[in-house]
């Protein structure tokens, strides 16, 4: 019964989300439009992929002082990607033109996010987990995507919401990628803490040889 309640409940929260989207986006114009047909197909997917491949985790001592941090930004950002988007993409004009080559450009940086996103949660095998802690029998992952970069989920987020923001031409969005950004450096870098305290040296070598979130870079 239980299981039957959560999977009734994200199926509300698509529909709701999904009807709300429509409606910011002005109803009818917004489905007649193929960006926003695409749109409304990859936030659906993206939410599905979430939540078939993300873990609550145990509550863990790492977790206590992020907790609420974690939640505020949910309040802020959840919100704010459901209805800032496709309004500004269904009442403005510019200073990007809409559903010109750069909406599209964002579509597929948005599908990018949403596929990086889906092979992470796969290469840590149930370890994809809101609370910050490492979870019993958890691995050192360091193949695979996390080869490249030593935070693939949060690269695909940032990924998701820039190509929203194209894809919608929505400035907003890049004002909450911006909040979101300073969210995420923080909590890499008490994530990396936890990690080296648990997985001693194998993670200290491991962070020498790859980069957070952009190969090369940072």
């Amino acid at each position: 019964m239980k299981g039957i309640l959560k999977v009734s409940g994200r199926i509300v929260y698509l529909v709701l989300t999904s009807l709300v989207i429509i409606i910011a986006g002005k109803g009818d114009a917004f489905l007649r439009d193929p960006v926003g047909i695409i749109y409304l197909v990859l936030w659906n997917v993206w939410w599905a992929v979430t939540f078939l491949g993300r873990r609550q985790g145990r509550e863990t001592r790492y977790d206590k002082g992020q907790r609420a941090l974690v939640i505020a930004v949910s309040l802020i950002s959840v919100p704010w990607l459901i209805i800032a988007p496709p309004w500004e993409y269904s009442s403005f004009e510019g200073p990007i033109a809409r559903g010109s080559i750069i909406s599209y450009i964002g579509l597929v940086l948005f599908a990018a996010g949403i596929l990086i996103q889906a092979i992470a949660m796969v290469q840590l095998k149930g370890s994809y987990t809101v609370r910050l802690g490492v979870q019993p029998e958890q691995k050192l992952v360091t193949g695979g995507l996390y080869r490249i970069v030593r935070h693939p989920g949060y690269l695909s987020y940032l990924l998701s919401i820039a190509g929203i923001g194209l894809a919608m031409c929505s400035l907003l969005t890049f004002v909450l990628l911006f909040i979101v950004m300073l969210f995420l450096v923080k909590r890499i870098q008490e994530e990396e803490k936890m990690l080296s305290a648990e997985f001693g040296e194998r993670y200290t070598e491991y962070m020498k040889s790859t980069k957070r979130l952009i190969p090369l870079i940072y």
